[in-house]
């Protein structure tokens, strides 16, 4: 009988270590800030170690994390701190497939943390349905990395982005907040730090919060 449990990483999740109404993975709380970041492609050929490695690309750039994820966490584990993988939420998706997207980055993230990785949990959000399940297995006063790539391009997406971002701050109070591109003139100096990167990758991810994938392409 064919084993999906490979191709699912079933064997990798653990109950214990799992919250929620959805059973999300926990990322445990991480407080590093690293001093500069690349994308995960760009990851694959660098030696540039004290780099943090994010994934605020387009889907498929990454997807194959998921498909092999420890000929890639052998790489990753080389730098300072990786993002865990930011796989999209698009405000079209069937609420399982975002619950889908979300729990695949926790998971991720703490296979990462097992093997010995510094990790910082990526947040992403779509509607205000997704509040339900998209902070889970983040804890609060921690590190989070967020990015506002492909949200700034109308007020809708700003106002949706927006409303999200003051969800996750009441629900986490994050200590520092990682902001992956221009750093909306909405936010408001609160009880956390904003640490901002300039968007440096080649591609990025367009509009995945505030419009539909329809839309998109």
């Amino acid at each position: 009988m064919f084993d999906y449990s490979n191709i699912l990483n079933l064997h990798e999740y653990d109950g214990d270590f799992a919250t929620g109404k959805y059973h999300i993975p926990i990322i445990a709380p991480e407080h590093i800030i690293p001093e500069k970041m690349i994308d995960f492609c760009h990851s694959l050929r660098s030696s540039q170690f004290s780099c943090g490695v994010h994934f605020f690309l387009d889907d498929y750039r990454f997807e194959r994390v998921w498909r092999m994820p420890w000929r890639y966490i052998r790489h990753l584990k080389n730098f300072a701190v990786v993002m865990s993988p930011d796989f999209s939420l698009y405000m079209d998706m069937p609420s399982a497939m975002k619950i889908w997207n979300v729990y695949r980055s926790r998971l991720f993230g703490q296979m990462m943390q097992r093997a010995g990785c510094r990790v910082i949990p990526s947040v992403s959000w779509a509607d205000a349905e997704s509040y339900e399940y998209c902070f889970d297995g983040i804890t609060s006063s921690s590190v989070v990395a967020i990015s506002t790539i492909g949200t700034m391009y109308s007020k809708e997406s700003r106002r949706i982005f927006m409303h999200g971002f003051e969800a996750m701050t009441e629900k986490l109070s994050p200590e520092k907040i990682i902001v992956y591109g221009k750093v909306p003139n909405e936010i408001r100096s609160g009880n956390f730090e904003i640490i901002s990167f300039p968007n440096t990758s080649l591609t990025w991810k367009y509009g995945r919060r505030g419009v539909s994938y329809k839309e998109k392409h």
